[in-house]
Protein backbone atom coordinates (compact mmCIF):
# COMPACT_ATOMS: atom_id res chain seq x y z
CA UNK A 1 0.00 0.00 0.00
CA UNK A 2 1.19 3.58 -0.94
CA UNK A 3 1.30 5.61 1.77
CA UNK A 4 1.74 9.04 0.12
CA UNK A 5 -1.13 10.96 0.10
CA UNK A 6 -3.46 11.48 -2.54
CA UNK A 7 -4.64 15.05 -3.89
CA UNK A 8 -7.49 15.48 -7.19
CA UNK A 9 -7.24 18.87 -8.93
CA UNK A 10 -10.56 19.94 -10.16
CA UNK A 11 -9.09 23.11 -12.76
CA UNK A 12 -7.99 23.67 -16.34
CA UNK A 13 -4.26 24.37 -16.77
CA UNK A 14 -4.19 27.63 -19.20
CA UNK A 15 -1.67 29.19 -21.57
CA UNK A 16 -1.18 32.83 -20.68
CA UNK A 17 0.49 35.64 -21.26
CA UNK A 18 2.28 37.19 -18.39
CA UNK A 19 3.68 41.00 -18.13
CA UNK A 20 5.84 41.43 -15.18
CA UNK A 21 9.49 43.97 -14.21
CA UNK A 22 9.22 45.56 -18.04
CA UNK A 23 8.81 42.27 -19.89
CA UNK A 24 6.25 39.63 -21.40
CA UNK A 25 6.46 35.78 -21.34
CA UNK A 26 4.05 32.69 -22.75
CA UNK A 27 3.89 30.66 -20.12
CA UNK A 28 1.89 27.15 -18.95
CA UNK A 29 -0.36 28.21 -16.29
CA UNK A 30 -3.36 28.14 -14.59
CA UNK A 31 -4.96 27.58 -10.54
CA UNK A 32 -5.30 23.92 -11.81
CA UNK A 33 -1.59 23.65 -12.79
CA UNK A 34 0.59 25.45 -9.74
CA UNK A 35 -1.44 23.84 -7.19
CA UNK A 36 -1.51 20.20 -8.58
CA UNK A 37 2.79 20.42 -9.43
CA UNK A 38 3.41 22.45 -6.18
CA UNK A 39 1.60 19.07 -4.09
CA UNK A 40 3.26 16.47 -6.44
CA UNK A 41 6.25 18.64 -5.43
CA UNK A 42 6.17 17.77 -1.49
CA UNK A 43 4.85 13.91 -2.25
CA UNK A 44 1.65 13.45 -3.16
CA UNK A 45 -0.31 11.36 -5.80
CA UNK A 46 -2.01 14.12 -7.98
CA UNK A 47 -5.25 13.58 -10.09
CA UNK A 48 -5.69 16.44 -12.69
CA UNK A 49 -9.54 17.06 -13.37
CA UNK A 50 -9.73 19.35 -16.33
CA UNK A 51 -10.36 19.09 -20.59
CA UNK A 52 -6.93 17.27 -21.79
CA UNK A 53 -5.60 19.10 -25.29
CA UNK A 54 -4.54 16.72 -27.85
CA UNK A 55 -1.73 17.47 -29.30
CA UNK A 56 -0.36 18.44 -25.83
CA UNK A 57 1.15 22.19 -26.32
CA UNK A 58 4.98 22.10 -25.45
CA UNK A 59 4.50 24.39 -22.39
CA UNK A 60 2.40 21.52 -20.79
CA UNK A 61 4.10 18.17 -21.51
CA UNK A 62 6.65 18.41 -18.42
CA UNK A 63 3.55 18.86 -16.26
CA UNK A 64 1.84 15.84 -18.36
CA UNK A 65 4.44 13.46 -17.99
CA UNK A 66 4.27 14.48 -13.87
CA UNK A 67 0.71 14.48 -13.27
CA UNK A 68 -2.71 11.81 -13.98
CA UNK A 69 -4.63 13.86 -15.98
CA UNK A 70 -8.01 12.92 -16.32
CA UNK A 71 -10.58 14.71 -19.00
CA UNK A 72 -12.11 14.70 -22.14
CA UNK A 73 -9.89 15.86 -24.59
CA UNK A 74 -10.15 19.09 -26.37
CA UNK A 75 -7.90 21.27 -29.09
CA UNK A 76 -5.14 23.22 -27.47
CA UNK A 77 -6.78 26.24 -28.67
CA UNK A 78 -10.25 25.69 -26.38
CA UNK A 79 -7.52 25.76 -23.15
CA UNK A 80 -8.49 28.93 -21.06
CA UNK A 81 -5.82 31.69 -21.42
CA UNK A 82 -4.96 34.91 -19.24
CA UNK A 83 -3.14 37.68 -20.07
CA UNK A 84 -2.08 38.90 -16.38
CA UNK A 85 0.10 42.29 -15.61
CA UNK A 86 1.94 42.48 -12.56
CA UNK A 87 2.98 46.39 -10.57
CA UNK A 88 5.03 46.65 -8.96
CA UNK A 89 2.99 48.13 -5.37
CA UNK A 90 1.83 44.48 -5.49
CA UNK A 91 -1.48 44.96 -7.96
CA UNK A 92 -2.70 42.33 -10.04
CA UNK A 93 -4.80 43.20 -13.58
CA UNK A 94 -6.24 40.71 -15.62
CA UNK A 95 -5.97 42.15 -18.81
CA UNK A 96 -7.85 38.84 -20.29
CA UNK A 97 -9.15 35.85 -19.22
CA UNK A 98 -10.87 33.50 -21.44
CA UNK A 99 -12.40 30.25 -19.55
CA UNK A 100 -12.05 28.14 -22.89
CA UNK A 101 -13.41 24.49 -21.89
CA UNK A 102 -13.20 25.36 -18.47
CA UNK A 103 -17.05 24.92 -18.12
CA UNK A 104 -16.55 21.14 -20.00
CA UNK A 105 -15.44 19.78 -16.76
CA UNK A 106 -17.93 17.22 -15.46
CA UNK A 107 -18.01 15.58 -12.19
CA UNK A 108 -18.23 11.94 -13.75
CA UNK A 109 -14.49 12.81 -15.44
CA UNK A 110 -13.72 12.15 -11.39
CA UNK A 111 -12.01 9.10 -10.82
CA UNK A 112 -12.97 7.42 -7.08
CA UNK A 113 -10.30 9.03 -4.71
CA UNK A 114 -10.76 6.14 -2.31
CA UNK A 115 -10.51 6.66 1.63
CA UNK A 116 -8.85 9.46 2.98
CA UNK A 117 -8.68 11.75 -0.25
CA UNK A 118 -8.38 15.57 -0.44
CA UNK A 119 -9.31 17.88 -3.62
CA UNK A 120 -8.98 21.54 -3.94
CA UNK A 121 -11.36 22.91 -6.88
CA UNK A 122 -9.60 25.96 -8.22
CA UNK A 123 -11.63 28.92 -8.38
CA UNK A 124 -13.52 28.61 -11.72
CA UNK A 125 -14.83 31.50 -13.38
CA UNK A 126 -17.75 30.31 -12.64
CA UNK A 127 -18.76 30.15 -9.19
CA UNK A 128 -21.61 28.06 -9.35
CA UNK A 129 -19.58 25.16 -11.04
CA UNK A 130 -17.19 25.21 -8.61
CA UNK A 131 -19.89 25.36 -5.78
CA UNK A 132 -21.25 22.43 -7.58
CA UNK A 133 -17.97 20.56 -7.53
CA UNK A 134 -17.19 20.96 -3.70
CA UNK A 135 -20.44 19.93 -2.39
CA UNK A 136 -20.48 16.80 -4.51
CA UNK A 137 -17.09 16.35 -3.29
CA UNK A 138 -17.40 16.78 0.65
CA UNK A 139 -20.52 14.26 0.29
CA UNK A 140 -18.70 11.68 -0.89
CA UNK A 141 -16.34 12.17 1.82
CA UNK A 142 -13.23 14.02 0.49
CA UNK A 143 -11.73 16.61 2.37
CA UNK A 144 -12.58 19.46 0.04
CA UNK A 145 -10.66 22.57 -0.32
CA UNK A 146 -11.52 25.75 -2.56
CA UNK A 147 -9.92 28.96 -3.61
CA UNK A 148 -11.45 32.28 -4.98
CA UNK A 149 -10.52 35.38 -6.72
CA UNK A 150 -11.42 39.13 -6.36
CA UNK A 151 -13.70 39.76 -9.48
CA UNK A 152 -15.76 36.58 -8.33
CA UNK A 153 -16.61 37.72 -5.04
CA UNK A 154 -17.31 40.88 -6.37
CA UNK A 155 -19.84 39.94 -9.02
CA UNK A 156 -20.64 36.69 -7.35
CA UNK A 157 -20.52 37.52 -3.64
CA UNK A 158 -23.38 34.74 -2.02
CA UNK A 159 -21.71 31.89 -4.36
CA UNK A 160 -18.18 32.28 -3.67
CA UNK A 161 -19.66 32.32 0.29
CA UNK A 162 -21.30 29.44 -0.55
CA UNK A 163 -18.32 27.85 -1.92
CA UNK A 164 -16.08 29.07 1.29
CA UNK A 165 -19.35 26.98 3.37
CA UNK A 166 -18.49 23.45 1.37
CA UNK A 167 -15.26 23.84 1.78
CA UNK A 168 -13.19 22.14 4.71
CA UNK A 169 -9.94 24.46 3.71
CA UNK A 170 -10.70 27.68 2.18
CA UNK A 171 -7.97 29.56 0.67
CA UNK A 172 -7.92 33.59 -0.16
CA UNK A 173 -5.07 36.47 -0.15
CA UNK A 174 -5.26 39.48 2.19
CA UNK A 175 -8.05 41.41 -0.60
CA UNK A 176 -10.09 38.42 -0.88
CA UNK A 177 -10.42 38.64 2.90
CA UNK A 178 -11.43 41.84 3.31
CA UNK A 179 -13.90 41.43 0.87
CA UNK A 180 -15.45 39.08 2.33
CA UNK A 181 -14.83 39.47 6.16
CA UNK A 182 -14.30 43.83 6.22
CA UNK A 183 -10.37 42.69 7.42
CA UNK A 184 -8.63 39.88 7.76
CA UNK A 185 -8.24 40.31 12.09
CA UNK A 186 -11.74 39.45 11.92
CA UNK A 187 -12.09 36.33 9.68
CA UNK A 188 -13.62 33.16 11.47
CA UNK A 189 -15.01 30.29 10.45
CA UNK A 190 -16.85 27.93 12.50
CA UNK A 191 -15.65 25.16 14.12
CA UNK A 192 -13.76 22.41 12.18
CA UNK A 193 -13.43 24.89 9.25
CA UNK A 194 -10.13 26.05 8.21
CA UNK A 195 -9.25 29.54 6.13
CA UNK A 196 -6.04 30.09 5.05
CA UNK A 197 -4.68 33.80 4.36
CA UNK A 198 -2.27 34.51 1.85
CA UNK A 199 0.07 38.06 2.76
CA UNK A 200 3.22 37.87 0.26
CA UNK A 201 6.23 38.96 1.94
CA UNK A 202 4.36 39.26 5.10
CA UNK A 203 3.73 35.32 5.31
CA UNK A 204 0.21 33.67 5.90
CA UNK A 205 -2.35 33.52 8.42
CA UNK A 206 -3.87 30.33 9.91
CA UNK A 207 -7.82 30.94 10.94
CA UNK A 208 -8.88 27.55 12.83
CA UNK A 209 -12.11 28.74 13.40
CA UNK A 210 -11.65 31.31 16.08
CA UNK A 211 -8.49 30.60 16.54
CA UNK A 212 -5.58 32.43 14.26
CA UNK A 213 -2.27 31.59 14.09
CA UNK A 214 0.61 33.73 11.94
CA UNK A 215 3.36 32.30 9.53
CA UNK A 216 6.36 33.87 8.24
CA UNK A 217 7.38 33.73 4.77
CA UNK A 218 11.37 33.85 3.71
CA UNK A 219 12.95 36.50 1.79
CA UNK A 220 13.70 35.85 -1.58
CA UNK A 221 14.35 38.53 -5.08
CA UNK A 222 11.15 37.58 -6.84
CA UNK A 223 10.84 37.52 -10.46
CA UNK A 224 7.75 36.15 -11.18
CA UNK A 225 5.14 36.33 -8.85
CA UNK A 226 2.13 34.17 -11.04
CA UNK A 227 1.24 30.90 -8.96
CA UNK A 228 2.68 31.76 -5.73
CA UNK A 229 -0.86 31.55 -4.01
CA UNK A 230 -1.83 28.51 -6.06
CA UNK A 231 1.86 27.11 -4.81
CA UNK A 232 0.81 27.48 -1.01
CA UNK A 233 -2.45 25.61 -1.96
CA UNK A 234 -1.25 22.91 -3.47
CA UNK A 235 1.99 22.62 -0.88
CA UNK A 236 -0.54 23.39 2.07
CA UNK A 237 -3.12 20.88 1.24
CA UNK A 238 -0.39 17.74 0.44
CA UNK A 239 0.78 18.40 3.55
CA UNK A 240 -2.20 18.16 5.51
CA UNK A 241 -3.12 15.37 3.18
CA UNK A 242 0.11 13.73 5.07
CA UNK A 243 -0.84 14.40 8.34
CA UNK A 244 0.37 17.92 9.58
CA UNK A 245 -0.90 20.42 11.34
CA UNK A 246 -2.62 23.22 9.26
CA UNK A 247 -0.17 25.85 10.66
CA UNK A 248 2.90 23.44 10.14
CA UNK A 249 1.41 22.92 6.63
CA UNK A 250 1.14 26.45 5.95
CA UNK A 251 4.99 26.71 6.91
CA UNK A 252 5.84 24.39 4.31
CA UNK A 253 3.77 26.29 2.10
CA UNK A 254 4.91 29.56 2.44
CA UNK A 255 8.64 28.18 1.85
CA UNK A 256 7.71 26.76 -1.32
CA UNK A 257 5.32 29.90 -2.54
CA UNK A 258 8.78 31.78 -2.01
CA UNK A 259 10.71 29.28 -4.13
CA UNK A 260 8.11 29.49 -6.74
CA UNK A 261 8.49 33.23 -7.70
CA UNK A 262 12.08 32.72 -8.14
CA UNK A 263 11.01 31.76 -11.72
CA UNK A 264 9.28 32.37 -14.93
CA UNK A 265 5.97 30.35 -14.67
CA UNK A 266 5.84 27.00 -13.03
CA UNK A 267 9.48 26.36 -13.58
CA UNK A 268 10.52 25.90 -10.09
CA UNK A 269 8.11 23.32 -9.49
CA UNK A 270 9.26 21.20 -12.47
CA UNK A 271 12.59 21.32 -10.63
CA UNK A 272 13.85 17.85 -9.98
CA UNK A 273 16.04 19.31 -6.93
CA UNK A 274 13.99 18.35 -3.47
CA UNK A 275 11.20 21.16 -2.23
CA UNK A 276 13.34 23.41 -0.41
CA UNK A 277 13.04 22.71 3.76
CA UNK A 278 11.48 24.97 6.28
CA UNK A 279 14.11 27.01 7.60
CA UNK A 280 15.27 26.37 10.90
CA UNK A 281 15.70 28.99 13.57
CA UNK A 282 20.27 29.45 13.72
CA UNK A 283 19.42 30.21 17.15
CA UNK A 284 18.87 26.80 18.05
CA UNK A 285 21.11 23.52 16.75
CA UNK A 286 20.62 19.84 16.63
CA UNK A 287 23.83 17.68 17.08
CA UNK A 288 23.55 14.86 15.13
CA UNK A 289 26.35 12.65 16.69
CA UNK A 290 24.81 13.28 20.44
CA UNK A 291 21.57 12.23 19.27
CA UNK A 292 22.73 8.96 17.87
CA UNK A 293 24.25 8.26 20.95
CA UNK A 294 21.02 9.00 22.82
CA UNK A 295 18.64 6.53 20.75
CA UNK A 296 21.65 3.58 21.33
CA UNK A 297 20.76 4.45 24.95
CA UNK A 298 17.12 4.66 24.47
CA UNK A 299 17.47 1.48 22.28
CA UNK A 300 18.36 -0.69 24.72
CA UNK A 301 17.24 0.99 27.95
CA UNK A 302 14.83 -0.53 29.82
CA UNK A 303 13.41 2.57 30.90
CA UNK A 304 12.15 3.11 28.00
CA UNK A 305 9.07 1.09 27.79
CA UNK A 306 5.80 2.57 26.98
CA UNK A 307 3.47 3.53 29.72
CA UNK A 308 -0.09 1.95 30.05
CA UNK A 309 -1.54 4.92 31.77
CA UNK A 310 -3.26 2.47 34.59
CA UNK A 311 -3.20 2.92 38.09
CA UNK A 312 -4.92 4.45 41.44
CA UNK A 313 -4.91 8.00 40.02
CA UNK A 314 -6.56 6.43 36.49
CA UNK A 315 -9.85 4.65 35.40
CA UNK A 316 -10.12 0.91 35.59
CA UNK A 317 -9.64 -0.60 32.33
CA UNK A 318 -13.02 -1.06 31.39
CA UNK A 319 -14.38 2.07 32.62
CA UNK A 320 -17.16 3.55 30.26
CA UNK A 321 -16.22 7.05 31.91
CA UNK A 322 -12.72 6.49 30.76
CA UNK A 323 -12.82 8.64 27.11
CA UNK A 324 -14.28 11.57 28.39
CA UNK A 325 -11.88 11.24 31.72
CA UNK A 326 -8.68 11.63 29.34
CA UNK A 327 -9.70 13.61 26.04
CA UNK A 328 -11.07 16.24 29.10
CA UNK A 329 -7.73 15.74 31.00
CA UNK A 330 -5.58 16.19 28.74
CA UNK A 331 -6.68 19.33 27.04
CA UNK A 332 -5.49 20.74 31.28
CA UNK A 333 -1.97 18.96 30.82
CA UNK A 334 0.04 21.83 30.82
CA UNK A 335 1.69 25.06 33.03
CA UNK A 336 2.64 23.00 36.06
CA UNK A 337 5.13 25.77 37.29
CA UNK A 338 5.14 29.14 39.05
CA UNK A 339 6.76 32.53 37.77
CA UNK A 340 8.04 35.32 39.95
CA UNK A 341 9.91 38.38 38.77
CA UNK A 342 10.38 37.22 35.35
CA UNK A 343 11.88 33.97 36.26
CA UNK A 344 11.02 30.50 36.94
CA UNK A 345 10.26 30.09 40.42
CA UNK A 346 9.14 26.10 41.20
CA UNK A 347 7.10 23.60 40.29
CA UNK A 348 3.49 23.19 41.56
CA UNK A 349 3.26 20.74 43.75
CA UNK A 350 -0.11 19.81 45.79
CA UNK A 351 -1.74 18.06 48.29
CA UNK A 352 -4.70 16.05 47.68
CA UNK A 353 -5.97 12.93 49.41
CA UNK A 354 -2.99 13.66 52.17
CA UNK A 355 -0.76 13.26 49.25
CA UNK A 356 2.34 15.53 47.76
CA UNK A 357 2.00 15.56 44.25
CA UNK A 358 3.49 17.11 41.30
CA UNK A 359 1.80 19.00 38.52
CA UNK A 360 0.59 16.23 35.76
CA UNK A 361 0.13 13.90 38.91
CA UNK A 362 -2.09 15.96 40.73
CA UNK A 363 -4.09 16.58 37.91
CA UNK A 364 -4.38 13.12 37.08
CA UNK A 365 -5.70 12.11 41.00
CA UNK A 366 -8.04 15.45 40.49
CA UNK A 367 -9.71 14.62 37.27
CA UNK A 368 -9.96 11.30 38.66
CA UNK A 369 -11.64 12.29 41.61
CA UNK A 370 -14.30 14.49 39.78
CA UNK A 371 -14.99 11.22 37.48
CA UNK A 372 -16.03 9.56 40.61
CA UNK A 373 -18.37 12.39 41.88
CA UNK A 374 -19.60 14.07 38.68
CA UNK A 375 -18.68 12.06 35.45
CA UNK A 376 -21.00 13.90 33.30
CA UNK A 377 -19.14 17.25 33.72
CA UNK A 378 -16.42 15.17 31.80
CA UNK A 379 -18.38 15.18 28.82
CA UNK A 380 -18.01 17.64 25.73
CA UNK A 381 -21.55 19.01 27.25
CA UNK A 382 -20.08 19.46 30.78
CA UNK A 383 -17.04 21.09 30.02
CA UNK A 384 -19.14 23.60 27.55
CA UNK A 385 -21.08 24.90 30.10
CA UNK A 386 -18.17 24.95 32.99
CA UNK A 387 -17.61 28.45 34.75
CA UNK A 388 -14.62 29.27 36.45
CA UNK A 389 -15.72 28.61 39.90
CA UNK A 390 -16.96 25.32 38.94
CA UNK A 391 -13.30 24.40 37.47
CA UNK A 392 -11.77 25.68 40.63
CA UNK A 393 -14.31 23.60 42.71
CA UNK A 394 -13.45 20.59 41.04
CA UNK A 395 -9.95 20.87 40.84
CA UNK A 396 -9.19 21.93 44.43
CA UNK A 397 -6.84 20.77 47.17
CA UNK A 398 -6.78 19.21 50.45
CA UNK A 399 -6.70 22.99 51.65
CA UNK A 400 -9.96 24.17 49.23
CA UNK A 401 -7.90 26.01 46.59
CA UNK A 402 -7.09 25.12 42.61
CA UNK A 403 -3.39 25.11 42.77
CA UNK A 404 -2.87 25.03 38.71
CA UNK A 405 -0.75 28.34 38.39
CA UNK A 406 -1.57 29.25 34.60
CA UNK A 407 -5.00 30.09 36.12
CA UNK A 408 -7.82 31.34 33.83
CA UNK A 409 -6.22 29.19 31.32
CA UNK A 410 -7.55 26.20 32.42
CA UNK A 411 -11.02 26.75 32.77
CA UNK A 412 -11.17 28.30 29.25
CA UNK A 413 -9.07 25.10 27.48
CA UNK A 414 -12.02 22.89 28.77
CA UNK A 415 -14.87 25.32 27.45
CA UNK A 416 -13.53 25.75 24.05
CA UNK A 417 -12.66 21.52 23.99
CA UNK A 418 -16.46 20.85 25.23
CA UNK A 419 -17.97 24.04 22.91
CA UNK A 420 -15.83 22.62 19.84
CA UNK A 421 -16.69 19.27 20.36
CA UNK A 422 -20.44 20.05 20.23
CA UNK A 423 -20.17 22.16 17.48
CA UNK A 424 -18.86 19.34 15.51
CA UNK A 425 -21.36 17.13 16.84
CA UNK A 426 -18.47 14.77 18.21
CA UNK A 427 -18.45 12.52 21.27
CA UNK A 428 -14.53 10.93 22.18
CA UNK A 429 -16.39 7.62 21.45
CA UNK A 430 -17.11 9.29 17.56
CA UNK A 431 -13.75 10.96 16.72
CA UNK A 432 -11.98 7.02 17.91
CA UNK A 433 -14.64 5.16 15.83
CA UNK A 434 -13.81 7.42 12.82
CA UNK A 435 -10.26 7.12 13.48
CA UNK A 436 -10.20 3.72 13.03
CA UNK A 437 -12.26 3.12 10.36
CA UNK A 438 -9.93 5.60 8.19
CA UNK A 439 -6.76 4.23 6.44
CA UNK A 440 -4.38 5.83 8.63
CA UNK A 441 -6.24 6.20 12.11
CA UNK A 442 -3.39 8.15 14.05
CA UNK A 443 -3.18 10.77 11.35
CA UNK A 444 -7.12 11.04 10.84
CA UNK A 445 -7.52 10.80 15.12
CA UNK A 446 -4.86 14.35 14.94
CA UNK A 447 -6.80 15.81 11.99
CA UNK A 448 -9.78 16.12 14.16
CA UNK A 449 -8.08 17.15 17.46
CA UNK A 450 -6.62 20.52 14.84
CA UNK A 451 -10.45 21.64 15.02
CA UNK A 452 -11.17 21.18 18.75
CA UNK A 453 -10.04 23.49 21.30
CA UNK A 454 -7.82 22.90 24.06
CA UNK A 455 -5.95 21.02 21.24
CA UNK A 456 -5.78 22.88 18.04
CA UNK A 457 -4.06 25.89 19.17
CA UNK A 458 -0.84 24.12 19.23
CA UNK A 459 0.61 23.11 15.85
CA UNK A 460 3.45 20.22 17.68
CA UNK A 461 0.60 19.04 19.01
CA UNK A 462 1.36 18.13 22.14
CA UNK A 463 -1.46 17.59 23.91
CA UNK A 464 -2.94 15.43 20.84
CA UNK A 465 -0.43 13.37 20.29
CA UNK A 466 -0.28 12.25 24.31
CA UNK A 467 -3.64 11.82 24.09
CA UNK A 468 -3.22 9.72 20.95
CA UNK A 469 -0.29 7.52 22.96
CA UNK A 470 -2.81 7.64 25.97
CA UNK A 471 -5.23 6.03 23.64
CA UNK A 472 -3.26 3.28 22.05
CA UNK A 473 -1.49 2.42 25.06
CA UNK A 474 -4.52 1.56 27.26
CA UNK A 475 -5.24 -1.62 28.00
CA UNK A 476 -8.68 -1.62 25.65
CA UNK A 477 -6.74 -0.57 22.66
CA UNK A 478 -8.81 2.53 22.14
CA UNK A 479 -7.25 3.69 18.88
CA UNK A 480 -5.27 1.38 16.88
CA UNK A 481 -2.37 2.63 14.69
CA UNK A 482 -1.60 2.10 11.49
CA UNK A 483 0.93 -0.09 9.68
CA UNK A 484 3.18 2.52 9.37
CA UNK A 485 1.74 4.98 11.74
CA UNK A 486 3.35 6.65 15.28
CA UNK A 487 2.47 9.19 17.77
CA UNK A 488 4.26 12.05 16.88
CA UNK A 489 7.39 13.76 19.06
CA UNK A 490 5.39 14.58 22.56
CA UNK A 491 8.00 17.57 23.54
CA UNK A 492 6.99 19.31 26.90
CA UNK A 493 9.23 21.48 29.38
CA UNK A 494 10.75 17.93 30.85
CA UNK A 495 11.86 17.33 27.19
CA UNK A 496 12.68 20.13 26.39
CA UNK A 497 15.07 20.58 29.65
CA UNK A 498 16.68 16.73 29.07
CA UNK A 499 17.54 17.74 25.37
CA UNK A 500 19.58 20.66 26.35
CA UNK A 501 21.17 19.11 29.07
CA UNK A 502 21.52 15.99 27.17
CA UNK A 503 23.46 18.31 24.48
CA UNK A 504 20.85 16.73 21.71
CA UNK A 505 20.48 20.58 20.74
CA UNK A 506 22.63 23.46 21.15
CA UNK A 507 21.54 26.95 22.30
CA UNK A 508 23.87 29.07 20.06
CA UNK A 509 22.66 32.26 20.39
CA UNK A 510 24.45 34.01 23.81
CA UNK A 511 21.40 36.24 24.29
CA UNK A 512 19.07 33.33 24.47
CA UNK A 513 21.16 30.54 26.34
CA UNK A 514 21.77 32.81 29.12
CA UNK A 515 17.66 33.34 29.86
CA UNK A 516 18.11 29.89 29.64
CA UNK A 517 20.77 29.18 32.06
CA UNK A 518 19.11 31.95 34.68
CA UNK A 519 15.96 30.12 34.33
CA UNK A 520 14.34 33.62 32.69
CA UNK A 521 11.24 33.86 30.67
CA UNK A 522 11.69 34.26 27.25
CA UNK A 523 9.68 35.84 24.06
CA UNK A 524 7.58 33.84 22.22
CA UNK A 525 9.79 33.05 19.31
CA UNK A 526 12.74 31.89 20.96
CA UNK A 527 10.68 29.34 23.22
CA UNK A 528 9.52 28.49 19.59
CA UNK A 529 13.27 27.93 18.51
CA UNK A 530 13.78 25.42 21.52
CA UNK A 531 10.83 23.67 20.95
CA UNK A 532 11.18 23.13 17.26
CA UNK A 533 14.67 21.91 17.40
CA UNK A 534 13.74 19.65 20.11
CA UNK A 535 10.74 18.07 18.19
CA UNK A 536 13.30 17.47 15.49
CA UNK A 537 15.82 15.98 17.83
CA UNK A 538 13.16 13.31 19.60
CA UNK A 539 11.66 12.58 16.47
CA UNK A 540 15.13 11.35 15.36
CA UNK A 541 15.76 9.58 18.51
CA UNK A 542 12.43 7.51 17.83
CA UNK A 543 13.84 6.52 14.49
CA UNK A 544 17.06 5.85 14.96
CA UNK A 545 16.77 3.89 18.10
CA UNK A 546 13.19 2.20 16.79
CA UNK A 547 11.92 2.61 19.57
CA UNK A 548 8.04 3.39 19.77
CA UNK A 549 7.07 7.27 20.41
CA UNK A 550 5.15 6.44 23.71
CA UNK A 551 8.97 4.55 24.46
CA UNK A 552 10.87 7.53 24.08
CA UNK A 553 8.13 9.67 25.62
CA UNK A 554 8.21 8.02 28.82
CA UNK A 555 12.35 7.54 28.90
CA UNK A 556 11.82 11.36 28.49
CA UNK A 557 9.11 11.99 30.90
CA UNK A 558 10.75 9.61 33.61
CA UNK A 559 13.96 11.95 33.19
CA UNK A 560 12.33 14.40 35.46
CA UNK A 561 13.15 12.29 38.69
CA UNK A 562 16.99 11.94 37.25
CA UNK A 563 17.71 15.68 35.96
CA UNK A 564 14.46 17.81 38.24
CA UNK A 565 13.96 21.37 38.20
CA UNK A 566 15.19 22.28 41.75
CA UNK A 567 17.99 19.59 42.71
CA UNK A 568 21.21 18.19 41.89
CA UNK A 569 20.86 15.56 38.88
CA UNK A 570 21.46 12.14 40.08
CA UNK A 571 23.51 11.45 37.27
CA UNK A 572 24.37 8.20 38.19
CA UNK A 573 20.99 7.01 37.66
CA UNK A 574 20.49 8.15 34.66
CA UNK A 575 20.96 5.00 31.60
CA UNK A 576 22.02 8.28 29.34
CA UNK A 577 24.46 9.57 31.67
CA UNK A 578 27.18 7.76 28.87
CA UNK A 579 25.90 9.38 26.02
CA UNK A 580 25.11 13.09 28.09
CA UNK A 581 26.44 16.57 27.17
CA UNK A 582 25.56 17.31 31.59
CA UNK A 583 25.04 20.65 30.50
CA UNK A 584 23.19 21.09 33.70
CA UNK A 585 23.40 24.59 33.86
CA UNK A 586 20.81 24.66 31.32
CA UNK A 587 17.13 24.83 31.79
CA UNK A 588 13.96 24.42 30.01
CA UNK A 589 12.44 27.47 28.06
CA UNK A 590 10.21 29.81 30.87
CA UNK A 591 7.60 30.72 28.69
CA UNK A 592 3.74 30.52 29.68
CA UNK A 593 1.31 28.41 27.21
CA UNK A 594 -1.41 26.29 27.21
CA UNK A 595 0.44 23.93 24.97
CA UNK A 596 2.72 22.17 27.37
Amino acid sequence: MSTRPRLLVVGSPSLDLLHFGGRSARSAGGAGLYTALAAQRVGARVTVVAPRPDPMPPELEPADRLLDWRGPPVPPSALPHFEIEYFPDGRTVYRQAVRGSEGDIRYDDIPDAGPDAFAFVVPLLDPELQLGFARRLSEAGVRVGCGTYAPGIRAHRDVVTQVMEASDYFFCNEEEARLLWGSVDRVRVPAGRVVFVTRGAKGARVVLGDHSIGVPAPEVDEVDPTGAGDTFCGTALARLAAGDHPAIAARVAAVCAAQTVTGIGPTPLLSDDPPPPAPRDDRVRLDDDRIRRVAGVIASAPEAAAFDFTGPDFPEPGDPAALDFFFAGTVQQFGFWHERAGRYEEPMIASLGGRALKGSDYLWAAYRRWARHAPEELSPAGQATLDDAGFDHRLRDDGGHNPLPAGPLHPACARGYGRDMLGLGMTPASVVAEANAAERPRARFLARLDAVGGYKEDPWRKKSSLLAAILSQRPEGFLRLGETEDVPPIVDYHCQRSCLRLGVVSATDETLAAKLAKREVVSADEEEAVRAACYEAVGEIRRLSGRSMGAVDWFFFQNRTRCPEMTVPDCQACPADPACAHRTHLFQPVFRTAAY
